[in-house]
């Protein structure tokens, strides 16, 4: 996870990536409808992943194992 620092920006760091996933939440959409909307805003899949894991964990969001539909706290 990149926290900012005086090495990191602020609009580099996981938290902000995670602000980003939130800011275009819709309901119902799929992990992968998220990560087409957000694409633009990440280096790669494995930065979005990890913006998702840390938001699993603080609880704003659950994923359904049946459907893969985002539920958004």
């Amino acid at each position: 996870m990149l926290v900012p620092s005086k090495f990191t920006k602020l609009e580099e760091s996981t938290i902000f990536k995670m602000h980003v996933i939130l800011a275009e939440k819709e309901a119902g959409e799929t992990v992968a409808q998220a990560l087409a909307k957000t694409r633009d805003k990440f280096l790669d899949t494995s930065e979005f992943l990890a913006a998702m894991d840390v938001l699993f964990f603080l609880g704003y969001l659950d994923i359904q194992d049946e459907t893969g539909v985002i539920e958004y706290a």
